[in-house]
């Protein structure tokens, strides 16, 4: 045996029964001459698997590399092969025997025993139980070289997986992280690849609670948390968070969906809390304050009460309860414009556990057009029935006033016939000449009927009209009548309408006639036409100094047929006049009333729609 040979053999035998940590003897090579029985039990060559028939427990060329360790006298990280073939790495100090630097001693500290098992077994177990564990866990010294990992730290670099070793720096495994494309977006030798370098190193030497979140590999997402330990270490925890993060973002897709969804609806949404803190709103209850809903959150919902009638709907709303959580009311309010508008809310509220409201969601839909709708069916409806109490009324009294003829028809045809069946001829031309009135002025009844009947209750298609023209054409009409009776027409200013041209001339021509008409014995009539717009609607006045009207005839003159001076000879007509005057005024949606104040004489007031008006 040489020299050599007897002076490892005198190490091992006094090591194997002092040391409780494994000790192996190596030759140059890196083969096993020896160890000691803690290297068994670590190495696991004591479980019935025996020592490797090639002696190699290190795992890679070790020529050159033991002379290496042992010249500088530190203790390096070293890899080792187990029995069962598994790799690990621990730190472990060369020892040169000898002067040839033909055996080498290792010192094994890392895995001492330290119980019944020895530290080999425990370490093993921690190994193995970190192993087993989905996060990464590492611990830097503090140096930032890496002193302990586990299988999947290593496995999340990817590629860059062979820089993760003992005593590698946290720095160069970034780097080699960067370098092999492990995080997403980042690129070696740019701004951003250093930037992000960085911002890592700057977590990890301040080891801040609660990590950071970064992405890597094709589609993934890790979270690195640092924490420095009471030695100064600090213990890196990687975790895969790539099923969170696609979680969070579904969830962020969902509420992004769930806003645009709120944002599109055409009501206005609104939640607030119990001191009426306004949480969320959508644009289309910004828009009616004018606002944005960035600038409206936070703000109180008393800010933007501003009657009365609006506070006690907010305060009613608090006063909700678990019994009737959900409430419905309707809502006016003017516009900008001063127009009428009407919000439908329903509230709902939810309760802590004492029963008091904690928030409050509402929704208000604009009924504004159904309110319209609804109020013109009622309109429709009164007018209806207006219609039909005046078609009653019609019914009634052109039965009358036709039957008064038909009578004088009857009778006197009756009485020539009693005459020449008895040979008196003297009276048959005065009988004659009666059926011929009551002939007249039956097609007279008729034909007035008939241009009552013609008059639409509604236009069609209305245009602007100029007043000025239309009574321009109405006196052109009555010009015989106005030259007949001297009358003194006095035209002042007229607005424009919008309505039909022929029926609104039609409406002239009978109100100045009627002037005409209805003067006083031996004067001449003085007429008066003028107009002028107001805020509720556009009024056209004409008004004489006639004979006028008792305030008990002001709505009856209206009917149809209605006359208050039967004798035609004096006031000659059929009664019909004014009714078509107001059929055609409501023809426009306006009215028509006489001036029962005004005197001396008779004053037609028309009022159109200040909506028509142009």
């Amino acid at each position: 045996m040489s020299g050599e040979t007897a002076s490892s053999d005198r190490f091992a035998a006094a090591l194997y029964e002092k040391l409780p940590f494994p000790v192996l003897v190596l030759d140059g090579n890196g083969r096993l001459l020896s160890r000691n029985a803690a290297a068994g039990r670590a190495f696991g060559w004591d479980g019935g698997a025996g020592e490797p028939a090639d002696g190699r427990v290190l795992d890679g060329a070790a020529e050159g590399m033991l002379a290496r360790h042992a010249a500088d006298g530190a203790a390096r990280p070293l890899r080792f092969l187990r029995a069962d073939g598994s790799v690990f790495e621990t730190m472990a100090q060369a020892i040169a025997l000898g002067t040839a630097g033909a055996a080498y001693a290792l010192l094994l500290p890392g895995l001492g025993e330290g119980n019944r098992d020895g530290d080999a077994a425990l370490s093993r177990r921690v190994n193995a139980a970190l192993d087993s564990v989905p996060e990464g866990f590492a611990i830097f010294d503090g140096e930032e070289r890496l002193v302990m990992f586990n299988r999947t730290f290593r496995e999340m670099c990817g590629d860059a997986r062979d820089t993760v070793r003992i005593g590698a720096s946290l720095e160069e495994i970034l780097r080699a992280n960067i370098r092999a494309g492990t995080y997403r977006d980042v690129r070696e030798g740019l701004l951003d690849g250093e930037a992000f370098l960085r911002a890592r190193l700057n977590d990890q030497r301040n080891a801040a609670p609660g990590g950071v979140v970064f992405a890597y590999g094709e589609d993934r997402w890790m979270r690195a948390e640092n924490h420095r330990t009471a030695l100064g270490d600090i213990a890196a925890l990687r975790v895969d968070v790539t099923a969170l993060k696609r979680v969070e973002r579904e969830l962020e897709e969902k509420r992004r969906e769930y806003l645009s969804l709120l944002q599109i609806l055409p009501d206005m949404i609104i939640r607030f809390d119990d001191r009426l803190v306004i949480r969320f709103i959508n644009d289309k209850y910004a828009a009616r304050f004018g606002m944005t809903a960035e600038r409206m959150i936070g703000t109180t919902l008393w800010s933007l009460a501003r009657t009365p009638a609006q506070r006690q709907v907010l305060e009613s709303v608090l006063d909700s309860s678990p019994d009737t959580p959900i409430r419905t009311r309707e809502h006016r309010y003017e516009g900008p414009d001063g127009s009428e508008h009407w919000v439908l809310w329903t509230s709902v509220a939810t309760f802590d556990e004492a029963g008091k409201v904690r928030e409050v969601v509402a929704i208000g839909r604009d009924i504004t057009e159904v309110k319209r709708q609804h109020q013109k069916l009622e309109a429709q409806a009164r007018e209806l029935k207006k219609k039909n109490e005046a078609l009653d009324q019609f019914t009634a009294t052109v039965s009358h006033d036709l039957k008064a003829p038909l009578r004088h028809l009857s009778m006197f045809s009756e009485m020539i016939a009693d005459d020449v069946h008895a040979g008196r001829f003297d009276d048959v031309p005065e009988y004659a000449a009666q059926l011929r009135k009551s002939t007249a002025r039956m097609r007279r009844i008729i034909d007035s009927l008939l241009d009552y009947a013609q008059i639409a209750w509604h236009i069609a298609e209305l245009r602007p009209v100029p007043l000025a023209e239309v009574v321009r054409d109405a006196l052109a009409l009555l010009e015989g009548h106005v030259a007949e009776s001297a009358a003194e027409i006095e035209v002042g200013a007229l607005p424009e309408v919008m309505g039909d041209p022929e029926l609104l001339r039609r409406l002239a021509q009978n109100l100045i006639g009627n002037a005409i008409k209805y003067r006083r014995p031996d004067t001449p009539p003085r007429v008066r036409v003028y107009g002028h717009a107001e805020r509720d609607g556009v009024r056209f006045v004409v008004e004489d100094e006639g004979i006028g009207i008792e305030p008990q005839h002001a709505e009856r003159i209206f009917e149809v047929f209605y006359r208050l001076h039967r004798d035609e000879t004096v006031y000659h007509g059929t009664g019909i006049g004014l009714a078509l005057a107001r059929r055609i005024a409501e023809s426009h949606e306006g009215t028509i009333t006489v001036d029962a104040g005004y005197g001396p004489g008779a004053r037609f007031v028309v009022t159109f729609p200040r909506r028509a008006a142009e």
